[in-house]
């Protein structure tokens, strides 16, 4: 991997674009490891937060965690829209007892939609990649991704939460929908020669 930099509040900050691990890959299933912010240099944080939230941003995902792309941090990038974050050891303190239902992908399982419930907002501690401790509350989609990120966090993947039959049914029009847009891909070719 090439090495990039970037200037961020005054500080030049070295990154890399990482690659997705296998969606069969054990560390998916592993709980990831806090970063001890009194053992782990600064850079060394700040280059691992800096290369998850630039992976994120080129796969246009809303987010991505750390054993996505085959670290064992408790850290995720988000993204806000606007801008995009990086939680490191993000613990949940509140969560509400109204749930919500939305269609969640995940970039570990491309195409791959299925319903899930919960709580429609949440209340999350965590720090930043200079170790400065930060309370935010997060509602609607943007609760949901970091719901689904912890989950990944803690070694869970959104397929755990859902019956094997509605897995199976998710799967079979994941590969449907591939096989549609690989032919209207090959007919677009035909077409621009």
């Amino acid at each position: 991997m090439s090495k990039k930099v970037k200037y961020v509040d005054g500080n030049l900050i070295e990154y890399e674009i990482y690659k997705l691990v296998d969606s069969y890959d054990p560390i998916l299933r592993k709980p990831t490891t806090p970063i001890d912010f009194e053992t782990m240099p600064g850079k060394e944080v700040a280059y691992y937060s800096m290369s998850l939230m630039e992976t994120l941003n080129s796969l246009g995902g809303l987010g991505l965690s750390a054993n996505q792309v085959g670290l064992p941090y408790r850290m995720f990038a988000l993204n806000m829209g606007d801008k995009i974050w990086c939680l490191i050891n993000p613990v949940v303190i509140e969560k509400s007892i109204t749930k919500t239902k939305y269609k969640e992908g995940c970039l570990s399982f491309p195409g791959l939609f299925l319903e899930i419930g919960r709580p429609s907002s949440v209340t999350v501690e965590f720090q930043a990649a200079n170790g400065e401790k930060k309370i935010q509350t997060f509602d609607g989609l943007t609760a949901t991704c970091v719901q689904h990120e912890m989950d990944h966090l803690d070694g869970i993947c959104y397929t755990d939460l859902v019956s094997p039959i509605k897995l199976q049914r998710a799967k079979e029009k994941a590969k449907l929908h591939e096989r549609k847009v690989k032919r209207w891909a090959k007919q677009q070719a035909l077409l621009s020669n």
